[in-house]
């Protein structure tokens, strides 16, 4: 296990890679506080500065406010197969729409799964690589967000990607995303 903090106009961000796959990621915050929910994970992680540099340019990119596709394997080998369709599902929305949880259950294969689906998002291991703070409840309305700044980060994010919140119902979500619309726009 590797790790590195980086810059952004944001604050730090954290990454940590396993096997040359993304394993985690760290929204923007102070660098001793994202290094130290790093360390706390992963004791053993050695710092590599420069680590995973095409992925560190995007998160910069993205931050400066150029929409970014984020490149790259993540380490999916704890999740089950519903979750890997899940993020992969997730990972297919594009910078500055919206989904569902039933959206992403639809396209995941099992259309009653959203419990299952906000489970997954809550635990999102690479928030900002699988934009969970893109998907909302089925009315339109935010939802949740498990990050130490809450609903407030996903809205910060929103904002910067030009989505505003209170929304109407299904504003933004230009419709029912299918699973095939949503892995061919992959």
């Amino acid at each position: 296990m590797r790790y590195d903090i980086f810059e952004t106009v944001w604050g730090w961000f954290g990454i940590v890679e396993n096997n040359s796959r993304l394993a985690a990621t760290f929204l923007p915050a102070a660098a001793r506080v994202v290094e130290a929910a790093i360390r706390s994970r992963w004791t053993t992680a050695d710092h590599e500065p420069g680590l995973m540099p095409k992925l560190q340019k995007q998160v910069v990119a993205h931050f400066d406010g150029r929409p970014t596709n984020f490149a790259g394997e993540l380490d999916m080998s704890e999740l089950t197969s519903f979750r890997q369709r899940v993020i992969a599902a997730c990972r297919c929305v594009p910078f500055g729409e919206l989904a569902s949880y039933q959206d992403l259950a639809r396209a995941a294969g099992n259309p009653t799964a959203t419990r299952a689906v906000g489970s997954t998002m809550a635990n999102n291991r690479w928030p900002l690589i699988v934009p969970c703070h893109r998907i909302v409840r089925s009315d339109g309305t935010i939802g949740g967000f498990s990050s130490p700044s809450g609903v407030s980060e996903k809205q910060r994010l929103l904002r910067h990607e030009g989505v505003e919140f209170p929304q109407s119902t299904k504003e933004r979500m230009g419709g029912r995303l299918s699973r095939r619309s949503l892995v061919a726009s992959k």
